[in-house]
């Protein structure tokens, strides 16, 4: 599966948040990524045609962005705008059967985000025009990845996010306990070659057990089915 991430930020290499993400994905080979106001910089204008071939090369497409005034930064807006035309979209079902993906910041909390909240509205809520457009191209809607203030977390909670993040990315949605545990016996397998041989014997021992508990999980649905059967 190939993954793009269309990021759009006026001030992208200034951002701690958007810096962190970015040494994460370059571990991904299938993950590529691009600036939406890089685009525009020189002229204030893009090249339609390359823009939407180049978009169907891939399976899931990100929205990256800030949050700013309850949506995204006018970038985005405009490359929507300019290459997601109808002809492309409904005439032609370019995006049908791709995944689109959100991942947004905040600067306030995610707590604030409900109704009886400071902000009344909840994140899913502000992000509905970005699902509309996808019903609207035929893709599957992921559910939406939150960057809760990024600025005020601790070493452990960036690690979190980190690996969070590159699940969110590159695994197989929706991301079950399964799916999960497969993507990251994938990414184990593909960092162990580069290891010394002590470190490979114990990423076997990590993949090992995974798997172990995948047998046990398989092995326990299996006795309640029967159960189940046996009741009907």
């Amino acid at each position: 599966m190939k993954t793009l991430i269309l990021i759009s930020h006026p001030h992208f290499e200034d951002s701690g948040t958007q810096q962190f993400l970015k040494t994460s994905f370059y571990s991904l080979d299938d993950v590529k990524y691009q600036v939406i106001d890089d685009l525009y910089a020189a002229t204030n204008a893009i090249d339609i045609d390359k823009e939407q071939n180049a978009l169907r090369d891939f399976d899931r497409i990100i929205f990256q962005f800030p949050m700013y005034w309850y949506s995204s930064p006018a970038s985005l807006k405009q490359f929507m705008d300019d290459v997601f035309t109808r002809n492309y979209i409904v005439a032609k079902h370019a995006l049908k059967d791709k995944e689109l993906g959100i991942v947004v910041s905040l600067g306030d909390a995610e707590t604030d985000f409900q109704a009886g909240g400071p902000e009344q509205f909840t994140i899913s809520e502000l992000l509905r025009p970005f699902q509309a457009f996808a019903n609207k191209s035929g893709m599957t809607y992921l559910k939406p990845f939150v960057v809760n203030q990024f600025g005020y977390l601790t070493p452990s909670e960036k690690e979190k996010l980190l690996v969070d993040y590159l699940a969110y990315l590159s695994a197989t949605m929706p991301l079950s306990l399964a799916n999960r545990e497969q993507w990251l016996v994938q990414r184990l397998q593909a960092t162990k070659a580069d290891k010394p041989d002590d470190q490979q014997r114990m990423i076997d021992l990590v993949i090992n057990a995974i798997d172990d508990q995948q047998n046990n999980v398989e092995s326990l649905k299996e006795d309640v089915k029967m159960i189940r059967d046996q009741e009907e």
